[in-house]
C-alpha cells in the first residue's frame, strides 16, 4: 500500500490525512447505522456478535474537519461568489441525486417510519428541510443542514472581518453557544426555549464547539505552534460540548481533537495510504446514499432468514458500489462542469470590465 511523501503533499497545499480521516469517519457512521441504529429502529432478527455504538462520533469528526478545511479555503479564496459556487458545486448535485434515488427506493420497497411524501422529498432538495419543519428523506441528512448553515455563517463573519483575530472570534462564538444553551435549559417558558433553539440552529451555536476545534487546529497548523491559550480554548470547546451532550461526548471530542492534531501535523503518515485517501474521496457519496437504502436491503435479507452479519455485509457492498457510481457518474463530472462554468463566467465578466 503506497504512501506519498508528507512534505511534498503539504507543499502542494493538500493534506492527504484529512481525506483519510473523512473516509474513516464515513465508515464509522455507516457501521453505527447498520448495527446500533438499525437495531434501535427495527431490531435485527438475532443478537449481533459485534456492534459499533460509538460510530456516530464520526459526524463530530466531520464537523471538526469542516472547520479546518473551510477556514483553509477562505484563507485561499475569500471571494464570496467563488466560495458559494464552490460549496454549491461540491454539495448539491450528488445530494439531489441521492435524495431522488433514496426516495424512489424507500417509496417502492417500503421502510416503516422512514417514508415521506413527494412534497417532503421536494422540500428536501433545499437541504434545509429541518428549518422548514419537514422530515428527512434519509435521517443521515440532518448534519448537512448544520454544515450548510455553518458555511453561510463563517463566510459572513469572515467578510465582516470577525476573524482578523480568529482565536478571539472562536472563543466568543463558543461562549455564546454555552450561554444560549444554559438559558434554554433553565427556562420554563416553551416559547423562549423554542426561540433559543431556532437561534442556535441559524447561528450554528449547537455545533460551533466542534467546528471551532477544527478552526483552531487550522490556526495551530498555520503557525506551527500550540500555545497555552490554544489549549485553554480547546478545553473550553470540550467543556461546551459536555454542557450540550454530556461528559462522554466531551471525552470523545477530546480524543478526536488529538487525532486531528496528530494527523495534520504529520505524526500519522499511515493515513496517507492510497486506500484511505480513496476512501476519503467516497466519503460524501457514501454518507448520502447508505442509510435508508442499506436498511431496506438488511430488512429484506433478514426476512429471508439471512443472518444479520451477512445482511450487513451485503448492505455494505451495495452502498459502497452505489457510492462509487454516485462519485464517478455525478459528483466528479458535475463538479468539473460547474467549476468550468464558473471560470468561463469570471473570464467573460473580466472581458466586459476590461475590453480590448
Amino acid at each position: 500500500m503506497g504512501t506519498a511523501p508528507s512534505d511534498s503533499t503539504r507543499n502542494q497545499g493538500r493534506i492527504l490525512e484529512l481525506d483519510a480521516l473523512r473516509g474513516l469517519a464515513a465508515v464509522a457512521v455507516v457501521l453505527f447505522h447498520f448495527t446500533t441504529r438499525y437495531d434501535h429502529l427495527f431490531s435485527h432478527v438475532t443478537t449481533l456478535s459485534a456492534s459499533v455504538p460509538w460510530g456516530h462520533y464520526g459526524v463530530d469528526l466531520f464537523f471538526m474537519l469542516s472547520g479546518f478545511v473551510i477556514f483553509m479555503t477562505l484563507d485561499r479564496q475569500s471571494d464570496p461568489w467563488r466560495f458559494a459556487w464552490g460549496r454549491f458545486s461540491r454539495l448539491y448535485p450528488a445530494y439531489w441525486t441521492a435524495v431522488i434515488v433514496t426516495f424512489a427506493v424507500v417509496s417502492f420497497c417500503g421502510l416503516p417510519g422512514q417514508e415521506v411524501s413527494l412534497v417532503a422529498a421536494l422540500v428536501n432538495l433545499t437541504m434545509v428541510q429541518s428549518l422548514l419543519d419537514t422530515p428527512h428523506v434519509d435521517g443521515a441528512y440532518w448534519s448537512l443542514q448544520a454544515e450548510l448553515i455553518f458555511y453561510a455563517n463563517i463566510l459572513a463573519c469572515y467578510r465582516l472581518g470577525a476573524f482578523r483575530r480568529p482565536r478571539i472570534a472562536i472563543a466568543i462564538w463558543v461562549g455564546i453557544a454555552a450561554l444560549i444553551h444554559i438559558v434554554s435549559a433553565m427556562t420554563t417558558v416553551p416559547m423562549i426555549a423554542g426561540l433559543a433553539n431556532k437561534l442556535a440552529t441559524i447561528t450554528s451555536l449547537k455545533y460551533i464547539p466542534l467546528f471551532g476545534i477544527g478552526m483552531l487546529l487550522y490556526q495551530v497548523h498555520l503557525q506551527r505552534k500550540l500555545t497555552r491559550n490554544d489549549l485553554s480554548l480547546l478545553v473550553g470547546c470540550w467543556a461546551t460540548i459536555g454542557i450540550f451532550d454530556g461528559i462522554s461526548h466531551a471525552l470523545a471530542a477530546c480524543f478526536l481533537s488529538l487525532g486531528l492534531f496528530l494527523a495534520v501535523e504529520g505524526y500519522l503518515p499511515q493515513l496517507q495510504s492510497r486506500m484511505l485517501v480513496a476512501l476519503g474521496a467516497l466519503s460524501y457519496p457514501l454518507y448520502l446514499i447508505h442509510q435508508n437504502i442499506g436498511y431496506v436491503l438488511i430488512r429484506w435479507l433478514e426476512s429471508r432468514a439471512m443472518s444479520p452479519g451477512w445482511a450487513i455485509g451485503a448492505a455494505l457492498v451495495l452502498t459502497f458500489v452505489l457510492a462509487v457510481l454516485l462519485h464517478q457518474l455525478v459528483e466528479k463530472p458535475a463538479l468539473a462542469a460547474l467549476r468550468n462554468r464558473q471560470k468561463r463566467t469570471l473570464k467573460s465578466g473580466s472581458a466586459v470590465l476590461n475590453p480590448v
